[in-house]
């Protein structure tokens, strides 16, 4: 019962993150006509959006996932899960904590957090918008990423036996390119949110100006920006997608990519205000697809200094590509949670194209990553001719003293 209470628990925490703002939103908008329960839904509703759900309402679907929300929601719902396992192992015998661990404490969080978003799910039905029956199983994302997150590490003495069991059985690398493989992933999604700073702060007059349009007070305002900030995640990785190459969309029919941008008619959020406008841009700037080959060296460059393998070129390629492909396969996650609809018509698909990113992102950074190997057994290839010329060199000076000395001496045997 206490894993199953402690899931009811996170789950309410997460629902309050969102509720609460919606419910400030609605103090602060004394001339609306909705009740404060229609706030609460709209809340609600939220909350499954940011679960990775699809919630729908008069025909129009919305399915964008806000990553930074996801992030948060599995960041709170780990410190639950996290107390929940420390307070289980000081009172279970030793032998037993891994078999209740997997069989008692993370069926009944996880069944807990799904049993209060059945009761979040009603709540939601009072609004414009709200979860179908397969969100509410679906919401369980949330707490099997925190309980992931928390088990899957290697070294980590908290981690289940047959969890570091499972990496013992693979390549001695495998848990140092593990680590390394995650970190890179925030590497790239550091890219991409520097990318739209960057932006941002160009075009910051339009947005400032954009936001002055909507006339809200000073709350309202506040609300607005943090829905905004929210989205940064999202608009990290349709900026990877810029960057890798293949662009990214905001409407049908429209596209900002290196090679030209057409961003349609869009939404009056001041944040798309930094789209860029109409233009065929000229094929120097396909040099940003370099970005993420240098995030690929970076990794194995990490890797390197991580791990020493002995000579052995065919794993230390194989470790290299292994946490280069971790890294772009947990954005490629978060990028398909970040695509999606806003709407009907042109707010469809909004995001970035998978079928070319995928394959684009990958060549790129694990093509780096090998890049970096490769010119590193060059130069310690060089570095071992060099230092056995040297050798060969001081043997031959050596060699020319050893004969001087033998001719002198037999000089001094004649002069005798």
């Amino acid at each position: 019962m206490a894993a199953v209470r402690t899931g009811l628990l996170a789950a309410v925490a997460t629902w309050a993150i969102v509720v609460l703002p919606a419910l400030v939103g609605w103090i602060a908008a004394p001339e609306s006509s909705l009740g404060w329960f229609t706030a609460v839904s709209v809340g609600s509703a939220l909350w499954f959006v940011g679960h990775g759900q699809t919630v729908v309402g008069d025909g129009v679907a919305v399915s964008v996932t806000p990553v930074l929300l996801l992030l948060l929601d599995v960041y709170v719902t780990a410190r639950f899960a996290r107390r929940l396992f420390a307070t289980q192992r000081e009172v279970l015998p030793a032998s037993r904590v891994d078999r209740t661990l997997a069989r008692v404490l993370v069926p009944g969080f996880v069944g807990g957090y799904v049993v209060a978003a059945a009761v979040i799910a009603v709540l939601a039905l009072g609004g414009p918008v709200g979860p179908g029956l397969l969100a509410v199983a679906g919401a369980a994302l949330v707490p099997l990423a925190a309980v992931g997150a928390l088990l899957l590490r290697p070294d980590d003495d908290d981690a289940p036996g047959f969890v570091r069991a499972w990496f013992r059985r693979g390549p001695t690398w495998l848990p140092a390119v593990w680590r390394i493989g995650w970190r890179g992933a925030g590497v790239l999604l550091l890219l991409g949110a520097a990318v739209v700073v960057a932006r941002v702060v160009l075009t910051v007059g339009s947005v400032v100006s954009m936001q002055a349009d909507y006339r809200v007070n000073l709350v309202g305002a506040a609300v607005l920006v943090a829905g905004q900030l929210l989205m940064l995640g999202n608009a990290a990785t349709w900026a990877l997608g810029f960057v890798a190459g293949p662009g990214f969309s905001l409407a049908a029919g429209s596209v900002v990519s290196p090679v030209a941008a057409d961003p349609g008619l869009n939404p009056a959020v001041p944040l798309l205000a930094a789209l860029p406008e109409q233009a065929a841009y000229p094929p120097l700037l396909l040099a940003v697809v370099l970005l993420p080959v240098l995030v690929g060296a970076l990794l194995g460059r990490w890797v390197d200094a991580a791990l020493e393998f002995f000579g052995n070129t065919r794993a230390r390629f194989a470790a290299v590509a292994t946490a280069a492909a971790l890294a772009v396969v947990v954005v490629l996650a978060l990028t398909a949670l970040a695509n999606g609809a806003l709407g009907v018509e042109r707010l469809a698909a909004v995001g970035v194209p998978l079928a070319p990113f995928v394959p684009a992102l990958l060549a790129e950074v694990v093509g780096g990553a090998c890049l970096w190997v490769g010119l590193a057994l060059l130069r310690e290839r060089r570095a071992e001719r060099d230092a056995a010329a040297a050798t060969d060199g001081r043997g031959d000076a050596d060699d020319d003293d050893d004969a001087d000395d033998d001719v002198d001496g037999a000089d001094d045997d004649r002069d005798d």
